[in-house]
């Protein structure tokens, strides 16, 4: 296992979007406000986490836009030492709105999740509407107006729905001057998930070459599970995280934060650390919370993402975790 450097944090599990392979329909159970992490809970956590090496936050949700004051959050958060970026996951919806205030207020990047270019499709998956899909490429556009560079766009793959805007994505990674990134279906999230959606990176790669030549590996600062490659002939950046067909967990460099306080040290796998209890105990120190945190990391070496995939899926759905 590699230096923990890479702290996730989900602000909320609520979202605008109700994306089919994320939150189950008809989902209502959403984390009561109590006992979501307060701002100055998260901010503690950090802090206890950079004295572990952590450098990198990246905050998540559900939609961490739709929490209110998160460019108050992010700029507490940039003023914390030894914190050197902050990134944020979102669905673009209110990226063209808030863009520049995030900017303002320290976030250095930004990956947006779009998993389709076909408006109907859009409409299908996240069970919107026609007019959230140009919104969201609204904020992509609007994001990179304001040099949060380089913009990432996720693309989760699903067999027999997106597979085959495969050549198109390439296109879209060009024209729009963005990394796009697949990635492979998890099983997290309820009952979407299952072989008939999945399809693995390798044909993807096999798709992409043949339709426009080699795949260049690209050297880029390495944070995450994704490698980077030039497609030959284009000025498009493709990115592939194979999160079920290649496990990468001896190089695994990162944690979750849920929005409920519970320290994930696999995405796969259901053991937590509940560091809410610790931080709303009466007799709370930050050195309790270090010390849990310190034997955390020590446990993240006895964990593999093989034995959740082995029974197909955790029991916390993806909203809920944060990705």
């Amino acid at each position: 296992m590699k230096k923990i450097e890479y702290l996730r944090i989900s602000v909320t599990d609520r979202c605008n979007f109700r994306c089919r392979y994320c939150m189950p329909e008809g989902n209502k159970e959403f984390i009561p406000h109590p006992e979501i992490l307060r701002y100055e809970e998260i901010i503690e956590i950090i802090k206890a986490f950079t004295d572990f090496g952590v450098k990198s936050v990246r905050l998540t949700g559900g939609e961490p836009l739709v929490r209110k004051g998160i460019e108050d959050l992010i700029s507490m958060i940039s003023e914390i030492p030894g914190i050197e970026e902050i990134s944020l996951t979102t669905n673009g919806f209110f990226l063209s709105e808030k863009v520049n205030r995030l900017k303002k207020a320290g976030l250095k990047r930004v990956n947006v999740s779009l998993d389709t270019l076909n408006p109907e499709k859009f409409t299908y998956l996240t069970r919107t509407n026609r007019s959230a899909f140009f919104r969201v490429l609204q904020g992509i556009e609007k994001a990179k107006e304001a040099g949060l560079y380089p913009v990432k766009v996720n693309t989760v793959l699903i067999k027999g729905f997106n597979d085959s805007e495969v050549e198109h994505f390439v296109k879209f990674s060009e024209e729009m001057e963005v990394e796009v990134r697949f990635i492979e279906l998890m099983p997290v999230g309820g009952k979407f998930f299952s072989e008939e959606h999945f399809i693995p990176i390798s044909e993807v790669k096999a798709i992409i070459e043949k339709s426009f030549g080699k795949l260049i590996p690209k050297k880029v600062k390495k944070m995450g599970p994704a490698k980077s490659f030039s497609v030959t002939g284009t000025g498009a950046v493709i990115g592939f995280i194979p999160s079920i067909s290649e496990h990468f967990c001896s190089e695994c460099n990162r944690v979750r934060l849920t929005s409920d306080g519970k320290l994930r040290l696999c995405l796969m796998s259901d053991r937590e650390i509940d560091l809410k209890a610790i931080l709303r105990s009466r007799s709370y120190t930050f050195e309790e919370l270090k010390n849990e945190i310190g034997k955390a990391l020590i446990a993240k070496l006895g964990i593999d993402g093989i034995e959740a995939l082995e029974k197909l899926g955790c029991q916390r759905k993806m909203f809920t975790i944060g990705g």
